[in-house]
């Protein structure tokens, strides 16, 4: 008897870790690298966008907090390169319409820089306690 109970809870937990592994391998990668820095001043900001939009199949090259930047009220997006193939996709994970386009054809593989503000737990759709 001890077993049979042994044989299936091997069971569910083999299924379990099999789905959810799948779960995983259905995010499709978008192409190109994203970078976030933290603009608001609030701790961590930077690393939970970069956990949501690598959840997402965004490639978050590095975060950063750069000083004196810490003050931006609204989350900023700055398309660095006008022909990425990414942009429709980070409109869609994003809640925000402050996206810009620059004109940066020297960006290499960067696609959008994200410059998070007080915001960002909105823009990033997280809910209480998510992260």
């Amino acid at each position: 008897m001890r077993f049979l109970l042994a044989a299936v809870c091997l069971f569910l937990f083999a299924c379990e870790e099999e789905s959810s592994s799948q779960d995983e391998a259905r995010v499709e990668r978008v192409p190109g690298q994203i970078v976030v820095y933290n603009s608001c001043g609030i701790s961590g900001a930077a690393e939970q966008a970069r956990e949501v939009l690598r959840a997402k199949g965004f490639d978050v090259l590095r975060e950063n907090d750069p000083r004196g930047w810490q003050n931006y009220e609204e989350t900023i997006v700055a398309i660095r390169n006008p022909h990425w193939g990414g942009q429709e996709q980070l409109k869609a994970v994003l809640d925000t319409e402050n996206f810009i386009v620059l004109l940066d054809t020297l960006s290499g593989n960067i696609g959008a820089a994200v410059f998070l503000g007080k915001d960002y737990k909105k823009v990033l759709k997280i809910k209480r306690g998510q992260l």
